[in-house]
């Protein structure tokens, strides 16, 4: 009567021996196998019933049996641990199942045979409704800055005449920040690599003198045993390694996440320069993709190299405006694809991005100050204005191609050498059209 208690309680259940074969499930686990696993799911490892989050799993069974210390995992930082599904009471829809986990150190008294038990708890509801009190909880944040925009709304013409300033005086600070960041990362590096080789003499050390334990008296060798496995020598050996190594690699990222930022908020000098536009795409991509990781992004360029002749910091917030357009209008999935080509005497650089696009309607005003179809405090209104200006004080043109609901194409063209006769063509806004159709 007790098992089948426990077999119907709306909680995951199920325990794993020392081996981390499975020995027992309750229905709630049961009724969300594959039925070809379902029969003969005991004596089963459980990274071979749950091929995902395998490694997950067994780390925390480790240590739980080594440790004999409950291991939790709540939705907040591991939202789906298991595979499942969970359905609403009244709608029935189904959706990922949201699970909070706690793992505990069972002892068989007969047989003292130890086990971890596995509690899943589906927290699917509680989980929604969290996130639905963020949503509004941004939605309100979302109205009072709307309403602060209309208190303020005598001030928006002057602010938007100073944003060019706005913008430099922020680049100069990024790099300055990069710059002062740069240093710690710098011996946080070489303190991890020197770390690492700590770590490895030391386990060396240990393994050295854990292979001669017989050479020792009893007492000795007693004592060393107990010494090793009171301090869980074997999973510190083991993890130690993994940990610095992540460790190293995250750094790294941050390093050249900071130096391209550097790299790309100041130039050493200023006015017309060579800028290389293969290097600012490629710092564009790695600076924007930091924030917006949800598209997918590609660089196509045949050369090493594509030099123009220009003001390196109007020419880099040009491009940056159009890329972070393109980054927003995808939600979910989607690609954006930047690419270089030299045409004659002048650069051709690409744009394209599969997401929301922009209605016909719109097509024709992307370019006016202010002018944006985003919500009341979320957008200003000037990033394709800004890029247009920077972009025809280089003698350039540029235009845009756009299906609703398939995608956007931005193609800008601008001379390697301006001219000293400038060419002040308005911009070019095409009508939708089969070049948003190219494959990204």
């Amino acid at each position: 009567m007790f098992e089948q208690l426990v077999g119907k309680l709306p909680v995951g259940i199920g325990i794993v021996d020392e081996s981390f074969n499975v020995v027992y499930l309750n229905d709630f686990f049961l009724d969300r196998l594959p039925h070809e696993l379902r029969k003969n799911y005991k004596e089963t490892p459980v990274t071979d019933l749950f091929h995902g989050q395998g490694k997950f799993l067994k780390r925390r069974l480790k240590s739980v049996f080594v440790l004999q210390h409950p291991s939790f995992s709540y939705w907040e930082q591991r939202p789906h641990i298991f595979p499942f599904k969970s359905s609403r009471p009244i709608t029935g829809e189904e959706t990922q199942m949201y699970q909070n986990m706690e793992i505990l150190p069972v002892k068989d008294k007969a047989t003292g045979q130890r086990y971890a038990c596995i509690f899943l708890q589906d927290v699917t509801a509680q989980a929604s409704y969290f996130r639905a009190q963020q949503k509004l909880s941004e939605a309100l944040k979302k109205e009072h800055e709307a309403q602060r925009k209309l208190i303020r709304k005598l001030d928006t013409a002057q602010s938007q005449l100073i944003q060019a300033e706005k913008m430099a005086s922020t680049g100069q600070l990024a790099a300055g920040i990069a710059h002062e960041i740069n240093n710690p990362i710098g011996f946080v590096n070489a303190n991890l690599n020197t770390l690492g080789q700590y770590a490895s003499h030391l386990i060396s050390i240990c393994d050295g003198v854990y292979s001669h334990i017989e050479n020792f008296n009893d007492e000795l060798n007693e004592q060393i045993e107990a010494l090793y496995q009171s301090n869980h020598y074997e999973l510190l050996k083991e993890d130690i390694t993994e940990l610095i190594e992540e460790s190293t690699d995250g750094l790294t990222r941050v390093k050249d996440i900071v130096e391209n930022l550097k790299n790309f908020s100041l130039e050493n000098s200023e006015g017309v320069q060579t800028v290389d536009i293969c290097t600012v795409c490629n710092q564009l991509i790695t600076l924007i993709s930091a924030q917006y990781s949800t598209p997918q992004y590609k660089f196509d360029c045949e050369l090493e190299k594509v030099e123009v002749m220009g003001n390196p910091g109007p020419l880099k917030q040009a491009l940056m405006n159009v890329m972070i357009n393109a980054a927003q209008a995808i939600d979910t999935k989607g690609v954006i694809k930047l690419s270089v080509q030299e045409s004659g005497d002048r650069v051709i650089i690409k744009i394209l991005d599969s997401g929301c696009g922009i209605p016909a309607q719109h097509l024709k005003r992307v370019f006016e100050p202010f002018f944006t179809t985003k919500p009341e405090g979320q957008g200003q209104g000037l990033g394709l204005s800004v890029a247009y200006t920077a972009i025809e004080q280089h003698q350039g043109k540029i235009s845009i191609s756009s299906k609703e609901a398939k995608g956007t194409v931005v193609e800008i063209s601008i001379p390697k050498q301006p001219s000293h006769s400038k060419d002040n063509s308005p911009e070019s806004v095409t009508e939708p059209s089969d070049i948003v159709q190219e494959e990204v």
